[in-house]
Order: C-alpha cells, then sequence, then structure tokens
C-alpha cells in the first residue's frame, strides 16, 4: 500500500522539489558555499530525524547495511526505504549540481543504493506509483556494468511484486547474460524460484503480467539450457 505516515510523505516530495531544481543546475552550485552548505544541512537534518544516523555515515555504509538501519530481524520497512532513496538520489544531483562528473565513484555509488532501496520499497509491496518510474530513471543512469549481483536479483523480485512478470524475466535474463560464463549459482537460484513461483498462478494472472504460460515454460526451458541443467528447487528469498 502507499505511504501511511504523512509526515515522511511531506518529507519525499520536498525532496522531488529539490531533485528537480537541482537537476537544473548541474555545475552551477560552489562547493563550500552557503547554498551547498545549507543544502547538506537539510539533508543531514532528515537523515538524523527519520533514519536516526548523519548522511556521513550513510555515505560510509554498503546497501545490506543501510538495510539494518532501516529494518530489523529480516523485515524492512518500505516507507523508510523509499525515503532513503529518494535521499540518496537528491544527494547524488547535488553532486553534480556542483560539479561531479556522472562517473564520479560518489555519484554512482549515492545513485546505486538509491536503486536498491527503490527495489527494497517495491519488493515490501509500498504500492507507492512512482516507484517503476524512479527505478528506470535510476537504470538509466547507472554506468554499463555498475549493478551488482544482489541489485540484479532485486530486480527480479521487484518487477514480480509488481506483477510485472515479463519484466521480471527480462530482468532475470539479464542477470544471467552478465553472469554467463562465471558463477551463475545465484542466478539459477533465483531462476528456480521464480520460475516455480509463477507456474503456481492461474492464466489469467500470467497474461496480466505479460508472461502467458507457454512463454513462461519457453523461458524456463531456455535458462535451463543456458546453464546446462535443470533448475534448483524453489527456496526464500
Amino acid at each position: 500500500m502507499p505511504i501511511r505516515d504523512e509526515l515522511i510523505e511531506r518529507v519525499i516530495k520536498q525532496l522531488e522539489e529539490a531533485f528537480s531544481r537541482l537537476a537544473a543546475r548541474t555545475g552551477e552550485i560552489e562547493e563550500g558555499g552557503a547554498e551547498a552548505a545549507l543544502l547538506r544541512a537539510e539533508l543531514d537534518d532528515v537523515y538524523r530525524r527519520f533514519l536516526g544516523t548523519s548522511a556521513d555515515l550513510v555515505a560510509r555504509l554498503p546497501t545490506e547495511d543501510l538495510l539494518a538501519v532501516i529494518g530489523s530481524a529480516g523485515y524492512v520497512d518500505g516507507e523508510r526505504a523509499y525515503l532513503l532513496s529518494a535521499l540518496l538520489e537528491t544527494e547524488a544531483e547535488l553532486e553534480r549540481a556542483l560539479g561531479a562528473t556522472p562517473d564520479d565513484p560518489l555519484v554512482v555509488s549515492l545513485r546505486a543504493r538509491a536503486i536498491d532501496m527503490a527495489l527494497e520499497a517495491g519488493i515490501e509491496e509500498l504500492g507507492e506509483p512512482d516507484l517503476p518510474e524512479r527505478v528506470d530513471r535510476l537504470l538509466d543512469r547507472a554506468p554499463p556494468g555498475s549493478l551488482t549481483p544482489a541489485t540484479r536479483e532485486r530486480l527480479v523480485w521487484f518487477w514480480t511484486a509488481l506483477k510485472r512478470y515479463a519484466r521480471a524475466e527480462d530482468a532475470l535474463f539479464e542477470w544471467l547474460d552478465e553472469a554467463e560464463g562465471g558463477d551463475t549459482a545465484a542466478v539459477a537460484r533465483a531462476a528456480g524460484r521464480f520460475y516455480a513461483d509463477l507456474e503456481r498462478l492461474d492464466d489469467a494472472a500470467l497474461a496480466a503480467g505479460g508472461l502467458p504460460r507457454a512463454e513462461l515454460s519457453e523461458g524456463r526451458a531456455d535458462v535451463e539450457a543456458r546453464l546446462g541443467a535443470r533448475l534448483p528447487p524453489a527456496t526464500g528469498r
């Protein structure tokens, strides 16, 4: 379901406005100037109020550690994942406004974790209507080859959670394309669960998700042929 915390919803709208302003000012803000300092202070205030940590600490934390900050006992808070995605993407846009290039390591890192957080929000079935657009925008800006296997897997479950099964299968094959010739064990495990889960659905649900049963069977056969083995039994995520 969509965000229910009205305060988080208001902050996200403010971040969207900030993102739009910054996107139009690439390279126009002076590092060390009053405007940059104010923007950083505003972002840091949101980090502290809603996540209980500072922007500096978040900058050093990988995705899995960030998930631990916004969740507990294996449960991810979808609303805070969505908020964190918006924060990280806005921070990346601030770096661009300060003159950083799209392939700057900090910009790439911020956007990569913004993708992961948006994907986690969708996997938790948050239901925000702009999530697909947000994910596609971030993916368009990700340098080729920069997505980790964990992000690739999240993309499969993200589109599956949104019941866009054809997109989910596309994400699976894109992951297999990158992994082929190397370690494909994780792809095989995810594919086993993906096809087993979808095969339990009725024909109408599969068709609505853009993946009719005949195409689902063809996809399974194609994956197994490329892996050179039958897919393993389904296991939990």
